[in-house]
């Protein structure tokens, strides 16, 4: 008899379940209209650098958050063009927007990463910010579509996610979309 590991076993709890999504502000637009989900934290120009399935890339998105209760919705509208390889490519090459993946915080992310390649994933994108904090999307070998992102632990990653789930939580339905352009910090 095979033996399975727990379900998530070493990747600890889900945060944020990601959306790739055409446009941005149509997005937030209708996930507040239509779920009454807000406010929305747009980061606008994202440019990471990143190593895709070993290549180096730069990796360029818009990305708008928001909170349910205490789980991250994550949009991410990709502004590479899709020719280029990146972890969106095949879904925009097919014209699919929908889930992504999810993601846990990460105290230990080698440790983490070492983890899911033993249990069958693959770490294809390795994503870098301007501090340094490092994102590490890991692709299924099994099923090639299910993705997990490893989220490196650092204090203002946790803050910003006690901040949005106050935000949210005391929402009162004005001002649904702070935007921040991140290519001008």
């Amino acid at each position: 008899m095979q033996a399975f590991p727990a379900p998530g076993a070493g990747f600890g709890r889900i945060v944020h379940i990601a959306y790739l999504v055409p446009d941005m502000d149509a997005a937030m637009a209708h996930w507040t209209a239509q779920a009454g989900v807000g406010p929305w934290l747009c980061f606008r120009n994202i440019d990471m650098a990143a190593t895709y399935e070993g290549k180096p890339i730069r990796l360029r998105i818009h990305e708008g958050l928001s909170y349910v209760g205490d789980m991250q919705i994550q949009l991410v509208q990709s502004l590479n063009d899709p020719v280029e390889d990146t972890p969106y490519a095949a879904m925009l090459r097919a014209g699919r927007y929908g889930m992504h993946h999810v993601a846990c915080i990460s105290p230990d992310i080698e440790r983490d990463i070492a983890r899911a390649e033993a249990q069958g994933w693959e770490a294809a994108c390795r994503m870098e910010d301007a501090e340094g904090h490092r994102y590490v999307y890991c692709r299924s070998r099994a099923m090639p579509e299910v993705w997990w992102e490893f989220l490196e632990e650092f204090p203002a990653l946790t803050q910003m996610y006690r901040d949005g789930i106050a935000a949210a939580a005391e929402w009162d339905g004005s001002s649904p979309v702070n935007n921040i352009d991140y290519g001008a910090r």
